[in-house]
């Protein structure tokens, strides 16, 4: 079912750091077909540092995790339309009492149909059209956009300001690093995993820096310093380390580099909302790579548990990781021109 007369849109998504900058970046879409919408976006504190500077985005709510003060701010503002892409247990109570007029989500399983009246007014079937932007970018048809003339051609942008852009290039300067010209490493995911060994790592760095003559940082949140310490004493280079707990930040450090080589998480992502080039080193989860993006490649190898999408690993050593080439990461990075 359309909505008419829609004054103001609640974006609805305060899960993981990627799923929020998928929704955010629906701000961008609803801006250019409906102008005179408002648009909100609920979400956490970390998130709504991660994308503060999108300028199609009006006013942040904050998820708190308190059921009871998470419903009064969102009943403050009645929302003509929520467009929840979190769509978990823990939405629902928020989004009932939301005394938003619409509320609509993505339903993937049978069951979920049944949440229509009790928690939604509309839902759409869930169709894998191979990117999760892509995916969300449906729900919009609900403001009465065209959704077929974006999916599978829009990308997502991710919006970091001049000022933090400014931030960044002193860093560079400071530690003598041309912008465009050094490659970034972020080796660490959520699980083991998804993190790239600290020796392949280390044997990656070295390649780049002696044999192609690039500076390397090496990349993470200021938690997992430890780790890139790790590397670099595995190291006969000296890469530059960048550790920052502001995603925007880590952004525009991605927007200066010459190619980002990550684990399958966050990074790439965000590499892609900069059409940067990006390489990506998979070990238990698979990637979801946009098909009209031709600056991403990606590395794995065939074990009989690939793709397992745990997060230890059930044979206890990791061999779709630890048995990655560190000359097949670089034949892959060298593939993007």
């Amino acid at each position: 079912m359309v909505v008419d007369e829609i004054k103001k849109v609640l974006l609805f998504q305060p899960g993981s750091l990627g799923d929020s900058f998928f929704t955010s970046a629906l701000a961008d879409v609803i801006k250019r077909e409906k102008n005179d919408i408002q648009v909100f976006f609920y979400t956490t504190k970390v998130s709504k540092e991660m994308v503060k500077d999108n300028p199609n985005i009006d006013n942040f709510i904050i998820h708190t995790g308190n059921l009871v003060k998470d419903i009064k701010n969102l009943r403050k503002l009645e929302f003509d339309l929520i467009i929840d892409t979190w769509a978990i247990g823990d939405a629902y109570y928020r989004i009932i009492f939301s005394k938003s007029k619409r509320k609509v989500a993505i339903r993937k399983k049978k069951s979920e149909k049944y949440l229509v009246p009790f928690v939604y007014t509309d839902q759409i079937e869930f169709k894998r059209h191979g990117y999760v932007f892509w995916d969300r970018i449906e729900l919009l048809n609900f403001l009465n956009i065209d959704t077929n003339k974006y999916i599978k051609k829009e990308l997502p942008v991710y919006h970091i300001s001049e000022e933090i852009i400014r931030k960044i290039e002193k860093y560079l300067k400071t530690k003598e690093i041309t912008k465009g010209d050094f490659y970034i490493i972020a080796p660490k995911g959520l699980w083991k995993t998804k993190d790239i060994p600290t020796n392949l790592a280390a044997k990656i760095t070295d390649i780049l820096m002696f044999d192609l003559g690039k500076p390397v940082v090496l990349a993470s949140h200021p938690a997992d310093r430890w780790y890139l310490d790790k590397i670099i004493s595995l190291t006969k280079s000296k890469p530059r380390i960048f550790a920052s707990n502001s995603v925007r930040e880590f952004g525009a450090l991605i927007k200066l580099s010459k190619h980002l080589i990550s684990v399958e998480s966050l990074p790439y992502h965000l590499a892609v909302g900069l059409r940067k080039p990006a390489t990506v080193i998979l070990g238990g989860y698979p990637i979801w790579k946009p098909e009209n993006y031709n600056l991403l490649n990606f590395v794995n190898i065939d074990v009989e548990c690939k793709f397992c999408c745990s997060s230890d690993c059930k044979l206890g050593d990791y061999r779709c990781l630890t048995q990655i080439e560190p000359e097949n990461v670089i034949k892959k990075v060298l593939e993007i021109k």
